[in-house]
């Protein structure tokens, strides 16, 4: 299934399609390829191939200017440094709550993380071997977070909060109770939260050990 294409003609100007089928995240990176395709080589036509080689020096160089354009380099460090504040690894909450906030796929988030060399190079395909990062996971981190909403606001609490708030429980800065009055979550909700943290740390190995 074709994601996406471009033509240009000078007398015209250039013609972007993109598949509507496909979600969102997936369109924008579709969107970012084909503009790489044409600040480089618009007026060198290609012919889709279902053979094509997908690592020529035209896909890798469109493919790199997707995850640049979508995500540079100094936002995505800042809010890596953010997101992970307090945290010895990396894990699938962070790698959703970074993709949610660049409007990216998962998988483009954690590659341009190892082009930047804020995790190790293979962390993708350790996720993909190991169950991936699944559209249920990510609605679950990021309801988590919508559903946060103090009676008082309309604005939910930030994701920077529920996550140094786990780390503080973690080192024993704080009681479940006092967490749970910190995030404005019952005990039930705060004791699902501790759950998933657990696990993600459990299955993380050295690889995903963060820069210090």
């Amino acid at each position: 299934m074709v994601s996406g294409l471009f033509a240009y003609d000078d007398n015209v100007g250039a013609c972007m399609l993109i598949n509507a089928g496909h979600r969102r995240d997936r369109r924008r990176l579709t969107g970012a390829h084909e503009l790489g395709h044409f600040t480089a080589t618009r007026r060198s036509p290609e012919v889709y191939q279902d053979t094509k080689h997908e690592n020529s020096r035209d896909e890798r160089y469109a493919n790199a200017f997707a995850r640049s354009f979508l995500m540079p380099a100094r936002a995505v460090m800042e809010k890596f440094k953010e997101v992970t504040a307090g945290s010895t690894h990396l894990t699938r909450r962070h790698v959703i709550l970074l993709a949610h906030y660049f409007g990216s796929s998962r998988q483009a988030l954690v590659m341009r993380l190892e082009e930047l060399d804020l995790t190790r190079k293979g962390t993708w395909d350790w996720f993909a071997d190991n169950g991936s990062i699944t559209d249920e996971q990510a609605r679950e981190v990021l309801g988590d977070i919508a559903d946060a909403v103090p009676r008082s606001s309309n604005k939910p609490l930030s994701s920077r909060i529920f996550l140094l708030g786990i780390e503080a429980w973690k080192q024993d800065l704080l009681s479940e109770g006092q967490l749970a009055e910190v995030l404005k979550l019952d005990r039930q909700e705060v004791r699902g939260l501790l759950a998933e943290a657990e696990a993600d740390q459990d299955e993380a190995d050295d690889l995903f050990k963060l820069p210090h």
